[in-house]
């Protein structure tokens, strides 16, 4: 009985022995730590207060229900998307972003699909500081209605982020199609011309500011590019503009005037878009086409040095065109200034405005 009751005794210490396995200090109490990140998922940032000067940079963190950092690890990146209610967005594969617009911003992060149980606060400010006038950025779009992948851009263009759009113009420049133009004496379509001047390797080819010439078909890679631009070039004026319809003539009446922040050589010129036009059999998908040049100065693409002007700071500058506006209807009409600066060998765009046939804007300062 005495020898019974020990092997049991003994059998007890091995079979607890064998169950308890080894102590985690660090993890008592939170059992096998499993091997896929768990919710809830918290986001928090470096820092919540930057300059809008786009070098002033945010690094998030996110981290799951065990405090396991999920953004170190590239594989990681990958399925995680860092967004703003405002509409700002975090580069995909990035952690941290720079801002160049002043704001307040309220991210929340995304894994997979499943969102961070919070948000975190972000202000901007002080863009005054390093740009006076609010910047657009001109978008040139070599397209075409029979381009299956200009289909493609469109959809990308549609989907970039609310601060970028807020601060780009979109010019779509059409070729060997319905809506070409060509204009008297070229031998090439406006579409064909920007793809041959700038580089661009067929439809569609996208040109931010006569700078950057890119086949980026995603929103989140043009988002970015714009950004660089905006970073990398700010605006040395502001731009106004006027327009007027004179119905018994069919003409639009435009002027423009700049003033520059910071002294420099600009040149002016005017396009005329059109807008909300249905091509049947066209790529887009619901094969609605807008943003189309119908009409442009000759200096879309580069300066012209008898109309180069040297502006002093805080100077101005205007110009005035009369645009025929055909038989369109007013309200598809659109007018775009635009304002060039030398550089290196070729033009820049400085700025860039549109406003409704008919319409007024006026300048538009930073804070």
């Amino acid at each position: 009985m005495i020898m019974k009751r020990i092997l049991l005794y003994i059998s007890t210490i091995v079979l607890a022995a064998s169950c308890s396995g080894t102590v985690d200090p660090d993890n008592q109490g939170q059992g096998d730590v499993p091997d896929e990140f768990t919710e809830p998922f918290t986001l928090s940032v470096d820092k919540a207060q930057v300059e809008a000067s786009g070098k002033d940079i945010v690094t998030f963190s996110l981290k799951d229900a065990y405090g396991r950092e999920m953004l170190e690890d590239k594989s990681t990146l990958q399925s995680v998307n860092i967004t703003s209610e405002e509409g700002v967005r975090v580069t995909r594969m990035e952690r941290a972003i720079g801002f160049i617009s002043n704001g307040t911003y309220h991210f929340s992060a995304k894994y997979k699909g499943k969102a961070s149980a919070n948000t975190v606060e972000v202000t901007a400010q002080n863009r005054a500081k390093y740009e006076k006038y609010h910047k657009n950025v001109a978008i040139y779009k070599a397209t075409a209605t029979w381009c299956g992948p200009c289909a493609i851009m469109t959809k990308a263009l549609e989907g970039l982020n609310e601060d970028t759009k807020s601060h780009s113009v979109e010019l779509c420049w059409h070729g060997q199609d319905e809506l070409a133009v060509t204009p008297g004496g070229w031998d090439y379509d406006y579409g064909s011309f920007v793809i041959s001047y700038f580089g661009g390797q067929g439809f569609p080819t996208v040109v931010l500011d006569l700078k950057e010439t890119t086949i980026e078909n995603t929103s989140s890679a043009l988002d970015k590019a714009i950004w660089n631009i905006r970073s990398e070039y700010p605006a040395s004026c502001g731009l106004k503009l006027s327009t007027e319809y004179d119905a018994a003539a069919k003409v639009i009446n435009a002027s423009a005037e700049l003033t520059s922040s910071t002294g420099g050589s600009y040149d002016m010129g005017m396009v005329l878009l059109l807008n909300n036009q249905i091509v049947q059999g066209g790529t887009n998908e619901d094969g609605r086409y807008s943003h189309i040049v119908r009409a442009s100065t000759g200096n879309f693409f580069m300066y012209s040095s008898e109309s180069l002007t040297k502006v002093d700071k805080d100077g101005k500058m205007t110009f005035e065109l009369q645009i025929p506006a055909g038989n369109y209807k007013l309200s598809d009409l659109s007018v775009v200034a635009f304002a060039l600066v030398p550089d290196g060998d070729g033009a820049r765009m400085d700025n860039i405005v549109e406003v409704k046939a008919g319409e007024s804007v006026d300048y538009i300062l930073n804070d």
